[in-house]
C-alpha cells in the first residue's frame, strides 16, 4: 500500500483559493465560482445542517454555505496558513476552523450530516482515499450526503494541469500536489466500496469556463446549460453520495 500522505510536498499559500475566486483571471475566477455554486447545490443545505468541508483550504466554500440561514459549517485543513487565513477572513458564529486531517479530529460529537470534500481525492493514493470515504460514511448518520470532486482523467483536464503547471499559473500539480487520477466511473465504484449510494455523478467545466474570458454572463449561461445536459467530459468530476440504511 502506497504511504500515507499528510500534505503536498509544495507549499500552497493559504490564500489561494480565496485570491482565484475574486482575482485572478476571468477563467479561474468563473472556475472556482462555478464548481463552488454546483456543490452547494448538490449538497442541498438547509437550516440545521452542519456541513463539513474537508480540505477547506482558505474556506471559500464554508463562507459561502454559512452564509446561507441556519446552516452551520466545520472547515477543516492540514495547511496552517490556510487555516490561519481562513479564520482571520471568514470564522464567525456559524464558521469555524480547524487545523488537522479529518481522520485525526474528534468530529464525531459535532452533529455532522453533510460533507464536502473538493478537489483532495487526487491528493491521496486510491487505499487512503478509500479510507477516507469509510470514514466520511462511518461519521454520517443514515441520510447524510457527500458531496466531491476532482479532476476528470476523461478530460482535457490533463492538459490543463500540463500547460498550467509548465507555465507556473498555479502551484505544481503534477507529482506535487496530485498522485492519483480519477474517471467518473472509478470515483463512483470508490464511493460503492466505501459503503455509499451513488445519487449521481456527472461532470462541471466543459466549456463554460473559457467563455468567462469573452463574458460572465455567457460563462453562466453555459454552465446551467452544461448542468442540464449532464455532459461526461467536463474538466472536474463531481459526485453525490448518501449513506442508506440497513436494507
Amino acid at each position: 500500500m502506497s504511504a500515507r500522505r499528510t500534505g503536498d510536498s509544495v507549499a500552497i499559500p493559504g490564500d489561494y483559493q480565496h485570491r482565484a475566486l475574486h482575482e485572478g483571471p476571468a477563467v479561474q475566477r468563473f472556475w472556482h465560482h462555478g464548481k463552488l455554486a454546483a456543490a452547494e447545490a448538490a449538497l442541498r443545505p438547509v437550516a440545521g445542517d452542519v456541513v463539513l468541508d474537508v480540505g477547506c483550504g482558505s474556506g471559500v466554500l464554508c463562507a459561502r454555505l454559512g452564509a446561507l440561514p441556519g446552516v452551520r459549517v466545520l472547515g477543516v485543513d492540514a495547511n496552517a496558513d490556510a487555516i490561519a487565513f481562513a479564520r482571520r477572513t471568514h470564522a464567525g458564529e456559524r464558521v469555524e476552523f480547524r487545523l488537522g486531517l479529518a481522520d485525526e479530529l474528534a468530529l464525531e460529537g459535532e452533529g455532522i450530516n453533510k460533507i464536502a470534500f473538493l478537489e483532495v481525492l487526487e491528493h491521496l493514493p486510491e487505499a487512503q482515499a478509500r479510507e477516507a470515504l469509510e470514514g466520511f460514511h462511518a461519521l454520517l448518520p443514515v441520510g447524510g450526503r457527500v458531496v466531491l470532486s476532482t479532476p476528470n482523467e476523461q478530460s482535457l483536464w490533463p492538459l490543463v494541469e500540463w500547460t498550467m503547471d509548465r507555465l507556473r499559473l498555479a502551484p505544481t500539480m503534477e507529482g506535487e500536489q496530485h498522485v492519483s487520477a480519477w474517471t467518473p466511473a472509478s470515483v463512483a465504484a470508490l464511493a460503492r466500496r466505501a459503503g455509499f449510494e451513488v445519487e449521481r455523478v456527472g461532470t462541471v467545466h466543459l466549456v463554460a469556463p473559457w467563455a468567462a474570458a469573452l463574458s460572465t454572463r455567457l460563462a453562466h449561461r453555459l454552465h446551467a446549460f452544461e448542468q442540464r445536459l449532464a455532459v461526461p467530459y467536463g474538466a472536474l468530476v463531481m459526485a453525490s453520495l448518501v449513506k442508506r440504511g440497513a436494507a
